[in-house]
């Protein structure tokens, strides 16, 4: 039986989502391996379908009786906070791995120092294959859904009139953070266009708690354009998989976009890092500025240009 790995991620479904490549690499680089996962119920969506995985532990079901029954030998903990730390160390895990930070040691007993390489997050994420001796296998995350999911999106399509290849463009325009929201009337505007000059089908996302922002967005616009249904995750994952660019904030729905390998335009704001949070490649694009005086006209140029590129593209739906 090959060695049990514990990896520890508590934080958003985004951050999980940017893990899984690390998932992959140690599949490859041990075939054998049983690979277990540690996050919190809002993220289970993202791993519930993941082939890699042995089993998904709940942080909030206080799963320390079963870590310890599953046989951990290495656990991988990226959150490097004094509860992580807990159940890495009481994991059994006798090698147990984190970016080295002032209190590792009462937890872990591999350490290496992060680099400040400042490229794409996922390659930071998997510097921590390096003590295990193993290669990377690829930087694009990963995220399955079941065929009812993909049915319920194709379902939504047929019955808007999108026809099958026809260029459709997600759109989010929110974000839990109020400094990663351009206004919602620019996103209305850029709907509009993008509709105009490239005969876009655009849909708007939402989330709980979204509804009437994104309702008031598209009341703003000049066209019609398409409200996402009542979504989960997976729902989504199956959507942007049929859709041909996703364009919007720097949040959840951008990386899961990613996973679905959809080109992605993303709208920044100042202290958030394009290099660290986009991949790298033609395939993704975005503007950045100060968000309230960032102006309609430099982002919509900085899209077009972005449309246009990918049109030329052999292969890219767009």
């Amino acid at each position: 039986m090959g060695p049990g790995i514990l990896i520890i991620v508590y934080k958003g479904i985004g951050d999980v989502l940017l893990t899984t490549p690390l998932l992959r690499a140690l599949k490859t680089g041990l075939p054998d391996s049983r690979l277990y996962f540690l996050t919190r119920r809002p993220s289970l969506k993202v791993l519930e379908n993941n082939p890699r995985l042995t089993g998904v532990f709940c942080r909030e079901d206080k799963p320390l009786s079963a870590i310890r029954a599953a046989g951990i030998d290495i656990s991988i903990d990226f959150m490097r906070s004094a509860s992580s730390g807990f159940y890495a160390l009481f994991s059994g895990a006798k090698k147990r791995i984190a970016f080295r930070y002032p209190a590792g040691r009462l937890f872990h007993n591999i350490l290496p120092e992060k680099k400040t390489g400042g490229g794409y997050t996922v390659f930071d994420r998997l510097e921590l294959l390096e003590p295990l001796g193993l290669p990377q296998a690829g930087h694009l995350p990963e995220l399955s859904f079941k065929p009812e999911n993909a049915a319920r999106a194709a379902a939504f399509l047929s019955g808007a009139g999108v026809r099958p290849g026809e260029f459709t463009v997600t759109l989010d325009i929110t974000s839990p953070r109020e400094h990663r929201r351009w206004a919602a009337g620019n996103f209305a505007r850029l709907a509009d266009r993008l509709a105009a000059d490239f005969g876009a089908r655009v849909v708007f996302l939402w989330g709980p708690g979204e509804l009437d922002y994104i309702k008031g967005a598209m009341a703003a616009a000049k066209e019609k354009h398409l409200l996402c249904p009542a979504f989960d995750l997976l729902d989504l994952a199956a959507l942007l998989k049929s859709a041909s660019l996703h364009v919007g904030t720097s949040s959840g729905p951008m990386h899961v976009a990613v996973s679905q390998g959809l080109p992605t335009f993303t709208v920044y704001a100042p202290r958030n890092s394009p290099v660290s949070w986009s991949p790298p490649g033609p395939l993704h694009s975005w503007a950045q500025g100060e968000l309230s005086a960032l102006p309609f006209e430099a982002v919509w140029d900085r899209l077009g240009a972005h449309i246009t590129g990918l049109r030329a593209l052999k292969g890219v739906p767009a």
